[in-house]
């Protein structure tokens, strides 16, 4: 296993590569994890990664237009986690529509908006979308149903919220068509909610509460115990 550290300022400029001797990343074969950090990082969070995996990047404390950076590589991202971003948009978010086998994707800084996910409705091959930065309770679930919609592989969805918006959203997604996924299964969907308290809800009461109304194809887990 290979990884890269590399310090951002605007953009991935500065690298430093244990053992790539200075080669284009894609001439790495063997990189699996890269880490671009902010001037103010000063503990990396690595991405995880698995062997279904080519390329896993993490993003944290770095301006959010270093996303449109991910297309240059020339090689496959297939994990993303954008951490300590606050500026995210639809616009920054956009790049990663040229990521074809993007499969994970985390947004742990948080979204200013639900239409600032919009370009997730054309990340066909997303299977797992963690919202662990939190959405705010004001904003319409219309856009975030949208996209379970249509990312037809989505299986799960990790949303850090309280829980009136942990209902909408469990409502929201039993009442969408979720039809089926890609090969024609039918399809379900699993909603990952806080484990630790929220509001002035426990971690279980919130948990049972919304575990409660699970049913049809939508499930409900616990994380962060």
């Amino acid at each position: 296993m290979s990884v890269l550290a590399v310090t951002v300022s605007d953009t991935l400029v500065s690298v430093v590569h244990r053992g790539a001797g200075g080669r284009a990343l894609s001439d790495c074969s063997q990189l699996t994890q890269l880490c671009p950090t902010g001037p103010e990082v000063t503990e990396p969070r690595w991405p995880e990664w698995d062997e279904y995996d080519d390329l896993s990047v993490s993003l944290q404390g770095v301006a959010a237009d270093t996303i449109s950076h991910l297309t240059n590589l020339g090689r496959t991202v297939t994990r993303l986690e954008i951490y300590d971003c606050p500026d995210i948009t639809a616009g920054s978010l956009e790049p990663i529509t040229r990521c074809p086998e993007l499969w994970h994707l985390t947004l742990s800084g948080g979204v200013p908006d639900t239409v600032s996910l919009e370009p997730l409705t054309r990340c066909p091959g997303l299977q797992y979308l963690n919202l662990s930065g939190g959405v705010p309770d004001t904003v319409s679930l219309e856009p975030l149903t949208r996209v379970v919609k249509s990312c037809r592989n989505l299986e799960c969805l990790r949303l850090h919220c309280t829980a009136d918006t942990g209902r909408a959203v469990l409502t929201a997604l039993k009442e969408a068509d979720l039809g089926r996924y890609i090969d024609g299964e039918p399809r379900t969907i699993c909603l990952g909610v806080p484990g630790r308290r929220v509001s002035a809800l426990s971690t279980e009461e919130l948990y049972r509460q919304l575990e409660s109304q699970e049913g049809g194809r939508v499930g409900v887990w616990e994380w962060g115990k």
